[in-house]
């Protein structure tokens, strides 16, 4: 059964929800960066959560093998990965603002 939301507000609630998710684990893997043996992690890609083949909460994978201290945090991928999902939260508020515009048009409340 797919369970992809088809009103737009849950489907933007999903992804902000998702987006913070990302920021907490991305927040975690930075703030270890100098734990020996912390191995990096990342949420299950919202694509797969949309699709269904995962559980909606968002899973949380390693994503780099060890280094000699068995520390596997990248800072430079994890800076990457934290802009990417900052770029991300601005399109889905933005997006999320202009439906809500484009809403209160159509009633006449603008």
């Amino acid at each position: 059964m797919n369970t992809v939301p088809t009103d737009i507000f849950s489907l933007a609630e999903k992804r902000l929800d998702w987006i913070g998710q990302r920021q907490s684990v991305l927040a975690q893997n930075i703030a270890n960066a100098n734990t020996p043996g912390y191995v990096a992690r990342d949420v299950t890609p919202f694509s797969e959560i949309l699709a269904g083949t995962t559980q909606q909460t968002g899973g949380v994978a390693v994503t780099a093998a060890r280094s000699l201290d068995g520390n596997a945090v990248v800072l430079d991928e994890q800076l990457e990965k934290v802009a990417e999902t900052d770029t991300a939260h601005q399109l889905a508020a933005n997006l999320y603002k202009k439906y809500v515009s484009l809403f209160k048009t159509a009633i006449g409340r603008n």
